[in-house]
C-alpha cells in the first residue's frame, strides 16, 4: 500500500476518535425506584426476609451489561422500594428474581404456597391507579406505585383504601445514591476513560 494511503487512514480514524471524544456522550446508568406491595386477604405479603434481597456488595455485571438478576432487586430489608437498572424490567422479572411465581389470577410464593383466583377471592391489579387484568408483562416505570391483591374485597374498596397504603418513596431514592457496589457510578468519567471510549467504544 502506498503511504499517502496509510497516513490518510490513520488521521480518518483519530478524526473519528476525536469527533466521538467531542460530541458523543458516555452512556449514563440505568437507576431508578418504584413502589409496591403484595397483600394476601388483606394482610401484606413480608418480603423483607434476606433471601428476597440482593446484597450490596454483589455485582451482577457481565462484560459491563447487567444481568437479569440484577435488572430489578430491592436492598437492605426494605420491601417498599424496587432499584431498577434496566429499562426492559418488567413486574414478572421482579417476582422471578424474587423466586415468585406471578400471572394472570395467580401467584406462588417462594415456599410453594399457590394461590388462584377462585371462591375464596380473586387477585387484583393496581398500576398507578388504574387497575389492569394482569401486570406480569408491564414494564417497570420510574415512581410506579403497584398493588397486587387477593382477596373478596371490591375494586372500589382496594381503589380507595388499600391503594393508599402503597408507598410513594420512589421519587426520594431517585435522588439517593445507588447502595450497590457496582451499578454504575454517577461520578464523570475521566479524561483517559473517555478516550478510550471514543476510540475502543
Amino acid at each position: 500500500m502506498p503511504k499517502g494511503l496509510w497516513v490518510g487512514m490513520a488521521l480518518g480514524v483519530l478524526a473519528l476518535g476525536v469527533a466521538r471524544f467531542v460530541w458523543v456522550r458516555p452512556p449514563e446508568a440505568t437507576h431508578f425506584h418504584a413502589n409496591w406491595a403484595i397483600y394476601i386477604h388483606g394482610e401484606r405479603l413480608d418480603l423483607t426476609d434476606r433471601r428476597y434481597m440482593e446484597e450490596i456488595s454483589s455485582c451482577y455485571t457481565v462484560d459491563g451489561e447487567v444481568t437479569p438478576q440484577s435488572r430489578v432487586h430491592m436492598h437492605e430489608g426494605n420491601h417498599d422500594v424496587l432499584h431498577i437498572h434496566h429499562l426492559g424490567a418488567t413486574w414478572g422479572h421482579l417476582a422471578g428474581n424474587l423466586g415468585i411465581g406471578l400471572g394472570e389470577g395467580y401467584l406462588i410464593q417462594a415456599d410453594g404456597t399457590r394461590i388462584f383466583d377462585g371462591e375464596d377471592g380473586r387477585f387484583t391489579y393496581i398500576l398507578n391507579g388504574r387497575a389492569l387484568t394482569a401486570v406480569h408483562n408491564e414494564l417497570i416505570s420510574s415512581e410506579d406505585r403497584l398493588l397486587i391483591s387477593y382477596g373478596s374485597e371490591s375494586l372500589n374498596e382496594l381503589g380507595q383504601d388499600r391503594f393508599g397504603q402503597v408507598a410513594t418513596t420512589a421519587g426520594e431514592y431517585n435522588m439517593l445514591e445507588d447502595p450497590a457496589t457496582c451499578s454504575g457510578s454517577s461520578e464523570p468519567l475521566g479524561v483517559w476513560d473517555r478516550i478510550k471510549l471514543a476510540f475502543w467504544g
